[in-house]
């Protein structure tokens, strides 16, 4: 039997769909799309994220949770599964400017292992960024298990406004114990989120212009 802690530890669950212009055979994202665009080949991530335990979610620094579900790739008919993927929310970088949403996906293709790695940046530059980064995927596809391996193709996937919409439709706390607990397991996410875009776009702007003024 799980400890009590774990008993009543309230979760969530959303689903999100990005797509966008990628193509094999090379290495950087914007190329892909550029070849992409150009070729009408598109990749879809349809992803399920999973956080099990929010207080844990909020309280560690890569704000880790779980991803599965399928890949649309371009030239092959039927979804590709996954499953124990990666989710990270707001992870710290070696940049203190840049945080980074993480999505990794071990998929098999073409009979072989292959592993999808995409990342949206966050950080202030010049003009209004806010949306873009936080709906833009980098994604660099890995020949094996994992990240080390070579690259085989690339593209940007993005989160349209209704993607948003559906993804917000879809979020659902995971076993709590009250209704008071599902609220503060929402509250507890949406703080999180905007507690992390103040300090992207407001406070670290505001730090640089001090530190160069």
């Amino acid at each position: 039997m799980p400890p009590a802690s774990e008993a009543t530890a309230a979760g969530l669950t959303f689903r999100e769909q990005m797509t966008g212009p990628f193509a094999m055979g090379v290495t950087d994202p914007h190329e892909g799309a550029r070849i992409g665009r150009r070729t009408g080949w598109r990749l879809t991530l349809h992803a399920t994220v999973t956080i099990g335990d929010m207080a844990a979610f909020v309280a560690a620094p890569q704000h880790p949770g779980t991803l599965a579900g399928e890949i649309e790739f371009p030239g092959i008919v039927e979804r590709l599964p996954f499953r124990d993927g990666v989710f990270q929310l707001f992870a710290p970088s070696k940049d203190p400017d840049l945080t980074l949403f993480r999505y990794e996906a071990p998929v098999v293709l073409n009979e072989r292992p292959h592993y999808l790695a995409g990342r949206k940046n966050v950080r202030d530059d010049p003009g209004f960024d806010l949306w873009p980064d936080t709906t833009t995927l980098d994604v660099r596809l890995h020949d094996g298990p994992d990240a080390g391996g070579e690259v085989v193709g690339a593209g940007i996937l993005r989160l349209g406004v209704t993607d948003l919409v559906r993804l917000l439709l879809s979020m659902r706390v995971l076993h709590p114990a009250s209704p008071a607990q599902a609220a503060g397991a929402l509250a507890a996410f949406a703080g999180l989120f905007a507690r992390n875009l103040v300090e992207s776009y407001v406070l670290r702007p505001r730090a640089r212009a001090r530190r160069t003024g």
